[in-house]
């Protein structure tokens, strides 16, 4: 039961941080959850809010605010946590709220200003994209954490790759 009009289409979950909304595909999340108070590991990066146990699994926490923008997230009762799979596993990145599900036609996207991006988050965006009378910026999951970062968190839990 395939519509030819969804095959140029992509699902993203919306969300915020601070005043901008992101766009997550949908295929790279699991799942998504109330902003719970993760355990703090000392000597992780500033990113790394701390681990939390999701179904048994420890998932170690990120705050998407701190990395992409600097700026640390304040919990509210609409912050949530979605818990994206990547190629080095599970991850939970912190957000002041999710929005929504939306369909972007592929034809939309477009590649990022690249004058507008910092050097070191670049490449965490796929593209933009309009959406009503918004502009969404769109996130590339397996790019929008830096290895380093993610390789440090992983190491915290004992869920990283070692090589």
């Amino acid at each position: 039961m395939s519509d030819p009009a969804t095959a140029d289409t992509r699902q993203y979950v919306l969300f915020r941080l601070r005043d901008e909304e992101y766009g997550l595909p949908i295929s790279a999340v699991r799942s998504i959850i109330r902003h719970e108070v993760p355990t703090p590991v000392p000597g992780a990066p500033a990113e790394v809010e701390g681990v939390f146990n999701l179904r048994g699994q420890v998932i170690p926490l990120i705050d998407l605010g701190q990395h992409l923008l600097s700026d640390a997230l304040v919990v509210t009762d609409a912050a949530r946590v979605i818990v994206a799979e990547t190629s080095y596993g599970p991850v939970g990145l912190a957000v002041d709220c999710v929005r929504e599900v939306a369909n972007i036609a592929v034809a939309d996207i477009r590649p990022a200003p690249a004058a507008a991006l910092a050097t070191e988050t670049a490449d965490a965006f796929e593209g933009v994209a309009p959406y009503g009378d918004r502009l969404l910026i769109l996130l590339d999951p397996e790019k929008a954490l830096p290895r380093p970062v993610f390789a440090s968190a992983a190491a915290l839990t004992g869920d990283g790759d070692d090589a």
